[in-house]
């Protein structure tokens, strides 16, 4: 007995020291118009992207991670956990009925910002920033703001606008803005979604460009390199305070390439595909980084779509997922060196702005709803158009028996997928169709 209470003496300090575990900061960066092909660690030779490539060299790089092809369609997405045809509205709008990440986040106890591009209230019942559970913001695109961005930017933070000269560059009081929430929040754990103003048009130069009068094509690279600064000062910023290993790192981006350029890639030229229903509109970059935690090296060919970057949130904070039905499923696993829950597709509802991308495929409600399910592989689209997905700009529609065994089972999975969905979005409120 004595020998006993000795041994429980000895277990009971250990278990008092442990405490409670310490909770993770998430900081989720998401580039404006920029696909994967923009990236060294994608396989460009053009763009400039030491920081990142970095990152991805020291993290975890996803080969098949999707976004819509525009970004109201993304951030809706990824924000909620929940595909198109359950919440878009219109574009512009975020219904105020939705639960975001940061609302999830903040029940959770976490200190929330948000900080960069906005563009989610239009409508009579769009979001504010306060709507969606963020603490402190300072964005663009937002009620009482202007047109400019980059030099001369009209902001928002915390309600107030901010005044602004023309010397004055958006991308750089927005990372600030970062910067400081991180210092002054460092003691408690933190959420920061960082949706940046970089590196959507107008194509114009940097602090950091040889000669502000360029090529928009030169332009776009010299945006291209600084937002890669942009995210080299987050990452010194958290090293400074000692933060980096307590802090999950993601990069992501909202869409394709803006369709007004053309880069080179692989010894050819690439068109710019946003707010097309194509790879080239919707394959994004997919970086998770953190000394310790993220498996170094990690190289992960399963599929991501963006409804599951909330319940991945949910998992590595171990915050509970809100009250809907969610079509997302995490992947932080899969960031851990572990084989996760792959998933054998994924799906897709669009309803595009840009009138020429509905025409290909568009149903529905204006002739513009087009939904699609794809692997990695090949892709279906609700009106029987079958491609390989390496067929960038979906030239040859594979007809049913012309592609081999696996298209056919591929074919027959993605078609399973679709007829799941229903046939109008629930939530879609556009202007009818001219007769």
């Amino acid at each position: 007995m004595k020998n006993a209470l000795f041994l429980l003496l000895l277990i009971l300090p250990s278990v008092a020291v442990a405490g409670p575990r310490e909770r993770l900061n998430v900081i989720l960066i998401m580039a404006d118009d920029s696909a994967a092909d923009n990236y060294g660690c994608y396989g460009s030779r053009y763009f400039q992207t030491p920081v990142l490539d970095r990152l991805a060299a020291t993290g975890a790089r996803f080969e098949h991670c999707y976004s819509e092809p525009v970004c109201t369609s993304s951030r809706v997405k990824i924000m909620t956990g929940r595909d198109g045809w359950r919440n878009y509205v219109r574009f512009g709008t975020l219904d105020k009925s939705e639960t975001t990440f940061g609302n999830m986040l903040k029940s959770a106890g976490y200190k929330t910002a948000v900080a960069g591009k906005w563009q989610l209230h239009g409508g009579p019942n769009g979001v504010i920033v306060p709507d969606c559970g963020f603490d402190s913001w300072c964005v663009w695109n937002y009620p009482g703001t202007g047109r400019n961005r980059f030099w001369n930017p009209s902001l928002n933070q915390n309600g107030e606008l901010l005044n602004s000269e023309k010397s004055d560059y958006g991308p750089d009081i927005v990372n600030e803005f970062v910067l400081d929430f991180i210092r002054n929040n460092k003691e408690e754990p933190f959420f920061v979604y960082y949706p940046m103003l970089l590196v959507h048009s107008p194509f114009v130069h940097t602090p950091d460009s040889k000669s502000p009068e360029a090529t928009p094509l030169s332009h776009f690279k010299d945006m291209t390199a600084y937002a890669d600064k942009l995210v080299g000062r987050v990452v010194d910023t958290l090293e400074e305070l000692k933060l980096r290993k307590n802090t999950i790192v993601i990069y992501t981006t909202d869409n394709g390439t803006g369709r007004s350029l053309t880069y080179p890639f692989g010894g050819k030229q690439r068109k710019g595909e946003k707010a097309w229903a194509t790879d080239g509109g919707t394959h994004a970059p997919l970086i998770v980084n953190c000394p310790g935690r993220v498996k170094e090296g990690t190289v992960c060919s399963d599929l991501v779509d963006f409804a599951d970057f909330l319940p991945t949130l949910a998992e590595i904070t171990e915050s509970d997922l809100p009250d809907v039905e969610l079509d997302g499923q995490s992947f932080w696993p899969q960031c851990l060196g572990k084989p996760g829950n792959a998933r054998p597709w994924i799906r897709q509802y669009y309803y595009p702005r840009f009138g020429p991308a509905a025409e290909p495929h568009g149903q529905g409600v204006n002739g513009r709803e087009i939904v699609w399910a794809q692997n990695q592989h090949y892709k279906l689209y609700r009106d029987g158009a079958f491609y390989a997905v390496s067929d960038r700009y979906e030239k040859t529609n594979i007809l049913p028996g012309d592609g081999d065994a696996t298209a056919e089972r591929t074919r027959k999975m993605l078609q399973a997928a679709i007829d799941e969905i229903p046939e109008k979005a629930v939530k879609l409120n556009v202007t009818p169709a001219k007769k």
